[in-house]
């Protein structure tokens, strides 16, 4: 299985996407793939 992200990561999702970036740039933002970001978004 993945490893979890830490709560700041998710936090940091959280910022980006109500700041409207896309899932594919706060992949390439964070450095994690897009679908991670759909799992935790």
């Amino acid at each position: 299985m993945a490893n979890k992200l830490d709560p700041m990561d998710i936090k940091q999702i959280l910022v980006l996407i109500k700041d409207g970036f896309s899932n594919r740039k706060i992949g390439v933002t964070l450095g994690i793939s897009r679908n991670t970001v759909n799992n935790y978004a």
